[in-house]
């Protein structure tokens, strides 16, 4: 054997670029090989089915009833098996269905002769997408071990010793930085809040983190975070009434990403009045509502509340501010001076997403003038998601719509539903201020919250028009740089 297979760095750097189909042959060569071999085969699974698998299959069996069951116990050699692979485990993905192998895991749990924190000694990240969470109990219990440190963990339904287990995170789990629990009925959130807030209370490392509602001590918890780069908030209506913090007595300092998910736009509004100060470079918000007429709230009063509150008082701490996003669905009312009030103290915004859809009959919407004032203010945007009045051009010049103004780097333009009624007009405006501009994005009218609009159809032609222009544009301008 030459003398570099006898590095373990050489072995592992093999056994890491090995198809995964070819490790178990690769770890059957030799020992030089197995070790490595098995390591980089078990370091990720994705799903629990492989730990069934290491039970030999004649040990399971079915009683009269039906149930599943163990025909013996498992004995001393098949556990040393077990936990020879179990040990290896760095990560676990369970994503498909857990119905057919959900008994098999409680039984092994259940079985487990040793102490529950020697089953996953390595294991450091953790990721439940599937359903049926409640079920598999016994499993979690095995797997919140000292060295987790990535907990993604999706909650359909709730029972009181999910419940239990949610609030010792907090101890078995003491160095989680990534703590993700996705609660998919937000009804539920009243419920499992204070357990939650316990958990979160005793983590001191947390980098990023969703959670569906907390109490106020976890509020005040997660403000003193130093670690926190990430936080996600569900902000609904019972976790309004639950907060018994005075008006601006919280403050959000270290943060890189804050998002919001709610119902409404004002259950956000009422939210940041509790905060005091926020600095982070990206804000999110996420209308979980997809129903378009229900949602009459203005957006200068979130957006007066997020110009107080989010570093904002000074305006100039924000000046490095680069992504903000109200991903929505709901009615969003903006002016022109509204729209530059809101822009015009984030120089160096790159994504400005602010909604696709208006109800033009109840909806102040911003114009082109809106539009080439965003595009001055913000030299750097390569994303822009903005609703406007393209029928209205009084004061714009067409052969210089923006006097100069332009951005050449702008890449992705959402104008939804924006209304229109001069396809030639709108390619002429939009040719000018983004020359580089590939088109007009459509997708949300395609398959997202545009598609079920009686008027799509004939909105589409136009919009299909206005590509078809822009196109023939950069054509032309190429020819006349050719020269």
């Amino acid at each position: 054997m030459h003398k570099a297979l006898r590095i373990a760095e050489i072995l592992d750097q093999i056994s890491c670029h090995t198809d995964l189909g070819t490790l178990p042959s690769l770890a059957s060569t030799c020992r030089t090989f197995e070790g490595p071999a098995l390591d980089a085969l078990w370091r990720n699974l994705p799903s629990l089915v492989p730990l069934v698998n290491c039970i030999p299959t004649h040990l399971w069996g079915f009683s009269c009833r039906g149930e599943l069951i163990l025909r013996r116990p498992i004995d001393t050699k098949a556990w040393a098996t077990f936990r020879k692979y179990a040990s290896r485990v760095h990560s676990i993905t369970q994503s498909g269905d857990p119905s057919p192998i959900i008994e098999h895991i409680r039984i092994i749990m259940l079985s487990y002769p040793y102490p529950s924190s020697t089953m996953f000694p390595n294991l450091r990240r953790l990721v439940w997408n599937s359903d049926q969470t409640d079920l598999v109990i016994e499993f979690l219990r095995m797997a919140f071990v000292p060295s987790l440190v990535s907990l993604d963990l999706r909650i359909t339904s709730i029972s009181p010793a999910l419940m239990s287990i949610l609030s010792t995170i907090g101890t078995t789990c003491p160095n989680l930085t990534y703590f993700l629990p996705q609660v998919v009925d937000p009804t539920l959130n009243c419920e499992i809040a204070p357990f939650p807030t316990q958990a979160i209370c005793q983590l001191h490392r947390l980098s990023a983190l969703t959670v569906c509602e907390l109490e106020d001590p976890g509020m005040v918890h997660v403000t003193q975070l130093q670690s926190l780069k990430t936080l996600w908030l569900y902000v609904g209506p019972s976790f309004l009434r639950r907060m018994g913090l005075p008006p601006q007595s919280l403050v959000l300092e270290h943060l890189e990403l804050l998002g919001f998910q709610a119902i409404r736009l004002n259950h956000m509004t009422y939210f940041l009045r509790s905060l005091r100060t926020v600095r982070s470079k990206h804000i999110t918000a996420v209308f979980s509502s997809n129903e378009f007429g229900q949602q009459s709230d203005s957006m200068s009063g979130f957006c007066a509340t997020l110009l107080e509150r989010c570093d904002f008082g000074p305006l100039r701490l924000l000046r490095n501010l680069t992504h903000f996003d109200v991903e929505t669905a709901c009615i969003i009312s903006i002016s022109d001076d509204e729209l530059n009030e809101l822009v015009k103290a984030w120089p160096k915004l790159k994504i400005f997403r602010l909604g696709c859809y208006c109800d033009p009959a109840s909806t102040v919407l911003p114009t082109f003038h809106g539009l080439i004032n965003v595009l001055r203010l913000c030299p750097e945007l390569v994303s822009l998601s903005l609703v406007i009045d393209t029928t209205k051009l009084d004061g714009i010049d067409l052969k210089s719509p923006g006097n100069g103004i332009r951005n050449n780097v702008l890449q992705e333009l959402v104008l939804g539903n924006s209304p229109i009624s001069s396809p030639l007009d709108v390619a002429l405006v939009l040719s000018s201020l983004l020359p580089n501009l590939p088109e007009v994005n459509l997708a949300f009218w395609i398959s997202g919250p545009l598609d079920a609009l009686s008027d799509k159809p004939w909105a589409m032609e136009q919009w299909k028009l206005v590509n078809r222009l822009l196109g023939g544009f950069r054509i032309v301008r190429r020819r006349s740089w050719g020269r």
